[in-house]
């Protein structure tokens, strides 16, 4: 169905409507990532395709594909003919050749690859051997390595000889004869060294030699910790594979984080990614519909109280509280708890610190808010004093309960070789309805029989 003009936005109207030379001119004043922001934006794929097309050099269209996400970069690709693809493929470096074709559909990937260099070919097809998600899948091949034996002067001769291909320097890498990395060479000491300098007189040890099947999250926390723009990627026998640059991190960072904060509520990071109804609700359903079943679970104990409870008089106009209280601080130190074993902030001093200043947190917060609904509850109903004491004695169980579990079910689940971000919430949050409703009950057991 055609789209309402009156709906389309101001870069759709000049897409259809504008003259080509118009579309070009307004390309050229943006950079390769916003002229990709303005292609992802584009909902109709015709619109992307002459928009990609009025990208002026083949080089300029490569970048733009680089900077896209890697499904949307797909999709421009296998609009294309496959012999016009592999030029574009050619002309970007091997990692992000290799995660665009990925993404494209297992015919047209073979297609396109049919019509690379052979040269080139090999290199993206070894890295399409290893998981997307490891060192191997994440870096590229294009780099500089010198023997230890050489001069400064052959080095600078190598980067001049390489520049087009390599592209962001970063380190020199030093090799022997086997491939074998031995460290490399900062470019501040490249340029300081006399032309006669052996070069492995003004080598260093590489801080840290990723293998090749390392996963990227292992990988980024490394990174941040010795603070590289690039790190060595190196196969079992230790000889060199290629790097991994910074900005591959940062983007790993990011996926990591988002994909940590969709499981942590019950989601997958692609509903973010590929917003349709049915990756939603496939999605979100399990861990709801288990959720519900907790819920279910809390209503038959309230049911099984019903007496208890309306012989309470005005506690029920409390039990909001109660739960929401205790929710709160359960899925707040569950968070903290999350993150810090993400961060990897949690083990080199043990985990019983961390339980103990949740416990200790859980207990004043427990103890303060007790203290306010007792007071509130007095207020409202002063000859109904037993239902403040309920009230106040289900809040604090429940908060010192419901923290008491939100610390310790991340740590149990992470012991047990669970992602803590998948479960810990869903968890947490049922345990607290169950937790939360039997203190009400079994306070009013206590208090009015």
């Amino acid at each position: 169905m055609p789209q309402d003009p009156s709906n389309l936005t101001a870069l759709e109207r000049l897409v259809r409507h504008g003259s080509e030379g118009d579309l070009r001119r307004f390309l050229h004043l943006l950079q390769p990532p916003e002229i990709a922001d303005l292609i992802e934006a584009l909902r109709a794929p015709e619109d992307r395709a002459r928009t990609f097309r009025a990208i002026v050099g083949k080089e300029d269209q490569a970048e733009v594909l680089s900077t896209m996400e890697d499904p949307e970069a797909a999709d421009v690709l296998e609009d294309m003919h496959p012999a016009d693809a592999a030029d574009l493929i050619e002309e970007m470096a091997t990692d992000d050749a290799a995660d665009v074709l990925q993404a494209m559909e297992e015919d047209l990937k073979d297609q396109v690859l049919e019509e690379v260099e052979p040269a080139e070919r090999a290199g993206i097809q070894e890295l399409l051997t290893y998981p997307p998600e490891s060192a191997g899948g994440l870096m590229q091949t294009e780099l500089v390595q010198v023997r230890g034996n050489q001069r400064a002067r052959s080095a600078v001769e190598e980067i001049r000889r390489t520049k087009d291909e390599v592209g962001e320097l970063h380190e020199i890498f030093v090799v022997d004869e086997a491939g074998v990395l031995r460290g490399w060479v900062k470019e501040r000491s490249l340029i300081l060294a006399e032309d006669d300098a052996l070069i492995r007189t003004i080598t260093e040890p590489a801080p840290i030699q990723i293998p090749a099947l390392m996963d990227q999250e292992k990988i980024a926390s490394l990174v941040q910790d010795y603070d590289l723009s690039s790190v060595p990627v190196i196969d079992d026998d230790g000889r060199l594979l290629g790097r991994i640059l910074i900005d591959d991190i940062v983007d790993v960072v990011v996926e990591e984080a988002t994909e940590d904060i969709a499981r942590s509520v019950g989601t997958t990071p692609e509903e973010i990614y590929e917003p349709s109804v049915a990756v939603a609700l496939r999605s979100r359903s399990p861990w709801l519909f288990a959720t519900f079943l907790g819920g279910i679970l809390a209503a038959i104990i309230i049911g099984a109280g019903e007496e208890l409870l309306a012989g309470a008089g005005q506690l029920i106009i409390f039990i909001p509280v109660i739960m929401g209280m205790g929710g709160g601080c359960a899925t707040q130190t569950a968070t903290v708890t999350v993150r810090s074993l993400a961060l990897g902030r949690i083990g080199l001093g043990g985990v019983w610190p961390v339980v103990r200043k949740e416990v200790l947190v859980g207990t004043v917060l427990a103890a303060g808010t007790g203290i306010l609904v007792w007071a509130f509850a007095a207020l409202l109903e002063p000859s109904q004093m037993a239902v403040a004491w309920i009230a106040a004695f289900a809040v604090f169980g429940t908060i010192c309960l419901g923290t008491l579990f939100g610390v310790l079910t991340p740590l149990l689940l992470n012991r047990v070789g669970v992602d803590p971000a998948v479960a810990t919430h869903p968890l947490v949050t049922t345990m607290n309805d169950i937790i939360g409703s039997l203190l009400i009950v079994a306070f009013c057991w206590l208090v009015l029989l």
